[in-house]
């Protein structure tokens, strides 16, 4: 993402203006998710620019024999990491204030991610870039570094192995090797293994390569041949397709696409057209080149590295203490970033490039290393002092907790409730409750999505009530719908129809259907399509033989983790004990009407999660101070604890024998 430049190569204002769309779109996305759906795109647009960039460099330099690895490395540190001290510096201040220990923690090990350019891989570890939690994740943004800073690992030596080779078609030979291999292995990999091929460099590096292989074309070993092709009366053309093609990808693209996959070859090849059309083509004159873009363009590294941690700290604070994320407040922030931004360029960037003395730059680049190094140690205090506990009231850190760890286990995780890239085979033998010699038992089988793992605990504790067998076969954002089709999840149709064939075999007694039928985060996205396909799949399980079709209704789903509204109390009444109940003003709006028809007209037993927690004005969230207490860890899933306690409440309805 950084900003670069070299006294060998000619300016282009076109490329910085370039520069700008892919950062706006970025943060357009992280502030107008809903506007501008595909701008995370931004991210390729500035691998592509990287790519071009930092190999025009290096041609320019292995062709006049001054190429000095060292320098490389050196330069790359005084681009980068000034800008990156800073924003790590004040994570570090602003987590030590703001975060709870367990969260703390989480920072820590992204800090140190992010001082040894690994943090894609530590995003990897923790969470998903479109996952809900991802918006808490202060360096989250920094995934692309670490891929950006894999890539010059790399890159350099190829180069220095390949350029000087007898034909000039060697180095492009390399080229296009890799980023075929990197592009089959992105689009191989994007549905089974997302979250994966989204972070990782063996599915990113075809991007950086599509900018080398150009600025490679337009270099000096092909130079003629290029300009013959590009004749100027096409450059605006070229230019324009290629606006267009990222204007497709900003506005077109969106989260439940399977990206990077063929998807990101949208983003890729526009910002290598427009590239290419070059400065005398009139829209990167007239449009890249202007003031305003070019502006942007210069700022564009810090711009982008403050940027979301401010964002992701206005929301952790909004939850932490409670108060609504205005747009006033949204607009001064935004306005906030834009000018710390460019005091970062011009105080802290521009000085330091302005430095000529080779030992004043090498020595610079040291302390700059040294600098951030200490924020990774700062990040391995943290993850060792479990946080630093001790800096927060007792009764604060009593809720404090890694509530997702103690659900994964109670869930079943990866075993019976799987993960969205695990195709069906990894259900294991233990899912289903062994038969004793002629069992007679009943059996359960719970069938759903991750709204259905969270039963589980509440109906094992309470199995031996009524003397059944259980089955688990959940798998994460699955709804249980024969014939489901889910871009973004595209494991769900194999799953569904193997738990469905299970079904057929098996022929419970009782067959359990739950999961999250109607998003009210996204305006109810889908909900028509699966009420057609949930009273589809009543009708198929029924003729299969199944004897009873429990649905389970809607559990409260708050606009805020349920631990998070608890310590927020605390923050206005220290001395109060932990409410038992929260008022419903802090759930988004609930509707089951249509649930409950349709699973009534369909034969089914409707059982309601909703009105058992909740009465007119208020809802159960804790049963008693602690967090062994809470019943919901985030905004709809239940803990062990609140499992247990749901499945007290409706388990005669689910195992009574009359419909």
């Amino acid at each position: 993402m950084q900003s670069i430049s070299n006294k060998k190569l000619p300016y282009r204002s076109d490329i910085d203006g370039l520069r700008a769309i892919a950062v706006l779109a970025v943060i357009a996305y992280h502030c107008f998710p809903l506007r501008f759906k595909g701008g995370f795109v931004g991210v390729d647009i500035f691998f592509v620019i990287s790519g071009f960039l930092i190999s025009s460099i290096l041609y320019s330099e292995l062709e006049s024999r001054s190429f000095s690895i060292i320098e490389f490395y050196v330069r790359r540190i005084r681009r980068i990491y000034p800008a990156l001290f800073l924003v790590l510096a004040a994570v570090c201040v602003a987590g030590w204030f703001i975060l709870l220990p367990t969260r703390f923690v989480l920072v820590g090990k992204q800090i140190i991610g992010g001082s040894t350019f690994s943090a894609n891989f530590v995003m990897w570890w923790q969470t998903g870039y479109f996952s809900p939690d991802s918006r808490t994740q202060p360096l989250l943004h920094l995934w692309s570094l670490g891929v950006e800073e894999q890539y010059y690992l790399v890159f350099p030596l190829i180069c220095i192995a390949f350029y000087r080779a007898r034909s000039r078609w060697t180095l492009p030979a390399a080229f296009l090797v890799i980023a075929v291999v990197s592009m089959t292995l992105n689009v191989a990999f994007v549905t089974r293994y997302s979250a994966a091929t989204f972070f990782l460099p063996y599915a990113r590096l075809w991007e950086l390569f599509v900018g080398a292989g150009l600025s490679l074309c337009m270099h000096r070993n092909l130079q003629p041949a290029w300009e013959g092709f590009l004749l100027v009366r096409w450059r605006t053309a070229i230019g324009f397709v290629g606006l267009g093609l990222l204007a497709v990808s900003i506005f077109g693209i969106n989260q439940d696409d399977p990206f990077p996959g063929w998807w990101a070859l949208l983003p890729t090849i526009g910002a290598a057209l427009v590239i290419a059309a070059g400065q005398s083509s009139w829209c990167n004159r007239h449009i890249l080149s202007c003031r305003p873009a070019v502006f942007v363009g210069l700022i564009s590294y810090p711009l982008y590295l403050w940027h979301w941690p401010f964002l992701s700290f206005i929301r952790i604070a909004s939850i932490f203490w409670g108060f609504e994320i205005s747009s006033r407040m949204k607009g001064f922030t935004i306005l906030l970033f834009f000018v710390l931004a460019y005091l970062t360029y011009r105080f802290v960037e521009l000085p330091i490039r302005q430095v000529k003395q080779r030992n004043q730059r090498r020595r610079g680049a040291l302390w700059l290393l040294g600098c951030v190094s200490l924020t990774g140690v700062f990040g391995v205090m943290v993850i060792l002092a479990g946080g630093f506990p001790a800096r927060l009231p007792s009764a604060i850190t009593a809720l404090d907790h890694d509530y997702p760890a103690d659900a994964a286990r109670a869930y079943r995780d990866k075993t019976c409730f799987l993960s969205a890239d695990q195709s069906p085979d990894s259900f294991r033998d233990d899912c289903l409750d062994p038969a004793e010699g002629k069992d007679t038992r009943p059996l359960v089988v719970l069938w759903g999505d991750s709204h259905a793992a969270d039963l589980f605990p509440g109906f094992r504790a309470l199995q031996g009530r009524s003397g059944v067998r259980l089955a688990q076969y959940t798998s994460a954002g699955c709804a249980p719908i024969v014939g489901l089709q889910t871009p973004a999840l595209p494991n769900c149709l194999l799953v569904n129809d193997s738990v469905f064939a299970r079904i057929g075999s098996l022929k419970p007694s009782i067959l359990v259907l739950s999961a999250l039928w109607c998003d009210p985060v996204n305006a109810g996205r889908n909900c028509a399509a699966r009420a057609e396909g949930l009273l589809k799949t009543i009708e198929l399980v029924k003729e299969a033989g199944v004897q009873r079709v429990v649905v389970i209704g809607s559990a409260p789903f708050w606009k805020y983790s349920v631990p998070s509204l608890l310590l927020n109390e605390l923050h206005h009444n220290p001395n109060n004990p932990v409410p038992g109940k929260l008022p419903q003003s802090f759930l988004e709006a609930h509707d089951d009407t249509q649930l409950r028809s349709l699973a009534q007209k369909a034969g089914a037993v409707y059982v309601p999660l909703f009105d058992d927690l909740c009465n007119k004005n208020n809802c159960v969230v804790s049963t008693g101070p602690g967090w062994q207490n809470v019943i919901t860890y985030d905004l709809s899933h239940f803990t062990e604890h609140g499992s247990i306690l749901v499945a007290q409440r409706i388990w005669a309805s689910i195992v009574q024998s009359e419909n």
